[in-house]
């Protein structure tokens, strides 16, 4: 039997502040509560009009260097949003909305521990909808130049892996 996770999101709103590593650029950041299904949500406050929000669906990831970014059809972007989705998905947080006065989430201690910590200062929320989910139904396997990935079903989520590398050290 599939028991049923439902979403959560923030139960109060929470700021910091912060330099972009990337950029250099300070910015301010608020972390909000967000509806059912709403997603993660960033919100540009330094643009106007409605081509500010830019939606964490992997759809919108765009090419970048050491960094994840993001971009709207509209161009605008928001980078160096791993270390908050890490503590987004970590905390199971299906729903935010992260407003930002900048190009880049604050690289903060360079992990995702401050964000960690400003989501359980913020608490959180269990919502009314169970949470969406990918079920694997056959094993998939992606191989690339001789590294490979595979999913295979289970009874519940577990991860076993191994890694080989040639260097001694």
């Amino acid at each position: 039997m599939v028991e049923l996770v439902f979403q959560k999101t923030l139960k109060n709103a929470i700021s910091c502040s912060g330099i972009g590593l990337h950029s250099g650029v300070k910015v301010s950041m608020t972390l909000h509560p967000a509806a059912v299904n709403a997603g993660i949500v960033f919100r540009r406050t330094d643009i106007v009009g409605g081509q500010a929000e830019i939606a964490a669906d992997w759809r919108n990831v765009v090419p970048s260097q050491l960094c994840t970014a993001i971009s709207n059809r509209d161009g605008v972007g928001i980078q160096t949003i791993e270390h908050l989705m890490a503590a987004f998905a970590g905390l199971g947080i299906d729903n935010a909305l992260v407003e930002i006065n900048g190009p880049e989430v604050p690289i903060m201690d360079g992990s995702a521990a401050p964000f960690v910590f400003l989501i359980e200062c913020a608490g959180t929320v269990e919502q009314s909808e169970p949470r969406r989910a990918i079920v694997i139904r056959k094993p998939i396997t992606v191989t690339d130049d001789g590294k490979s990935a595979t999913l295979s079903p289970a009874p519940g989520f577990t991860i076993d892996l191994a890694i080989d590398f040639a260097n001694t050290v």
